[in-house]
């Protein structure tokens, strides 16, 4: 077991801004000396980024940098200043959970099985996706069924293959972005499904990418049934209104059916539904945000409170 003042999870946008927030709050409340050792940034991959990693379209660091950045470009304006920081940084350990005596239980290929003990906790793991397995719709569940995020990666970052004629459910921002990419890489979108009576997600995104490349959409419906053996051959949507089926035949079906604060490691520290004021929530964890930077303001704010918290124990100077 070893310990860390301050103890961030997740290596994200979100867990790599509070780590340099951190940093530097501390730096400034004591000048002069190594700070290093105070901040452990905790993170499941190999190397930080989160998904940004897979996020090749632009529309990311508007407001926080002015300026519109891919996903990718966003990440580095982070990874570089994070790797020069000194900040203690522990790659390919996964967070199992949060004990209520300060310690986190973690295992990973360098470290096995340890327990991290800490003054202040800052959970930034993000979020996961809610996966069509958890819908009701009839059928089987073939080869060719996605979440958004598991489609992303594959095109983006593996260069895979993943269906010639797709049907994406849900119509946020994940779901549009993704539709737009795969008509660029050539692929069919027969439709986009929506159960509100509108689009979801931002309207910038509606323009880009279903105007701009036509992709259909059908609102107030969903998928009742799934066909095929072996690779999906169909689905069958119903419109909610009027009842009205109809078949529609794909080899591929996204799910984007939304994203679910990650706080899975956390169930023995909640008290009377609250968490301890020892433990601090940042980016989507704390709430789905509807862009990166907002979760990078909320994270740095964030760390520079947990780093004043901790400091007022350490530095005797501190008033």
């Amino acid at each position: 077991m070893f310990d860390s003042p301050l103890l961030i999870v997740g290596g994200g946008a979100a867990g790599m801004a509070a780590a340099l927030s951190a940093r530097k709050r501390f730096s400034e409340l004591a000048p002069g000396t190594d700070v290093g050792n105070l901040v452990t940034l905790l993170e499941r991959e190999s190397v930080p980024g989160g998904v940004l990693k897979q996020c090749i379209h632009r529309g990311f660091g508007l407001t926080r940098f002015s300026s519109n950045l891919t996903g990718i470009e966003y990440m580095h304006r982070f990874t570089g200043p994070f790797k020069r920081s000194g900040v203690r940084f522990l790659p390919d350990t996964t967070a199992l959970e949060v004990c209520p005596d300060r310690t986190l239980l973690a295992v990973g290929p360098k470290t096995g099985r340890c327990r991290i003990s800490f003054e202040h906790l800052i959970l930034a793991s993000g979020c996961y996706e809610r996966p069509f397995q958890s819908l009701t719709a009839a059928g089987t569940r073939p080869a060719g069924i996605y979440t958004a995020g598991e489609a992303q990666y594959l095109i983006n970052c593996c260069h895979a293959e993943i269906g010639e004629r797709a049907v994406i459910l849900g119509s946020g921002d994940m779901g549009q972005i993704l539709a737009r990419r795969m008509v660029l890489k050539g692929k069919g979108v027969v439709a986009l499904i929506e159960q509100e009576s509108v689009c979801g997600g931002l309207s910038k995104n509606r323009r880009d990418c279903l105007d701009k490349y036509q992709i259909p959409v059908i609102l107030s419906s969903t998928i009742v049934c799934v066909h095929g053996e072996g690779r999906i051959t169909g689905v069958t949507v119903r419109n909610i209104i009027t009842g009205e089926e109809r078949l529609i035949f794909c080899d591929t079906l996204v799910s984007a059916v939304g994203l679910i604060p990650e706080k899975r490691i956390l169930p023995e520290c909640w008290q009377d539904g609250d968490l301890p004021d020892w433990i601090s929530l940042c980016g989507n964890c704390h709430h789905v945000h509807k862009i990166v930077d907002s979760v990078t303001l909320q994270a740095e704010e964030a760390g520079g409170l947990a780093a004043e918290k901790i400091a007022s124990c350490h530095f005797s100077e501190m008033t």
